[in-house]
């Protein structure tokens, strides 16, 4: 038994996205909702390029975003304007930065929001906008944060030479994740919004 929960774990879906980064000429994309979801497979489709497009376990988060954009090519989606912090994710991470946000709305904190969309090719121009806007950055993602979005956003502040820029990056360690239920596996390795919120409202005021 103890050997076949190793296998089990081995099989996770946590790194495929960044599975498929190095790939040349691939597009990645991530949906925040079955409407999203039915958007981008229309638009891949059209795209004639080679796409994935991941979907995750689970259910629909239970939140509405009154935002469902057409989607352009390597384009993100700003769900919500703010001037202290970006919180910056994908798929079905988008609904919990939205929960979060509204949490930080009554610590007056403003909080803009970002639903990448496009792992690959990265919309470069908004976030960038919005990162030396805030200059406190928050990623999450609910995959590995070796070779995913919070690689990809700490690369292109590298790229950039960006300085003074604070950023936390919430996702998954480079390792076998255990087996549990959603709500489980987020809180064992701080994924949950009671974390999330945590270090956010103690670091508001710690920008460097």
């Amino acid at each position: 038994m103890e050997l076949l929960d190793k296998i089990g774990e081995t099989h996770q879906g946590l790194f495929d996205m960044a599975f498929f980064k190095p790939i040349p000429n691939i597009v990645i994309m991530a949906p925040k909702d079955f409407k999203e979801l039915e958007q981008m497979m229309e638009f891949a489709i059209d795209l004639k390029k080679p796409v994935v497009i991941r979907y995750p376990r689970g259910r629909e988060e239970k939140i509405e975003i009154n935002a469902n954009n057409k989607i352009k090519f390597g384009r993100s989606e700003i769900l919500r304007q703010g001037k202290d912090l970006t919180i910056i994710s994908i798929g079905n991470m988008v609904a919990k930065s939205i929960k979060i946000a509204e949490e930080l709305k009554k610590e007056n904190i403003d909080t803009e929001v970002i639903n990448v969309r496009f792992l690959k090719p990265l919309d470069k121009e908004a976030i960038l906008k919005s990162i030396n806007k805030t200059k406190f950055i928050i990623t999450i993602e609910d995959g590995t944060l070796i070779g995913g979005l919070a690689s990809s956003i700490k690369e292109l502040i590298a790229d950039e030479k960006l300085e003074g820029i604070k950023i936390k990056s919430f996702g998954y360690p480079d390792e076998f994740i255990k087996h549990g239920t959603i709500d489980e596996i987020q809180k064992i390795y701080g994924l949950n919004n009671e974390e999330i919120l945590k270090y956010i409202i103690e670091n508001m005021g710690k920008k460097e």
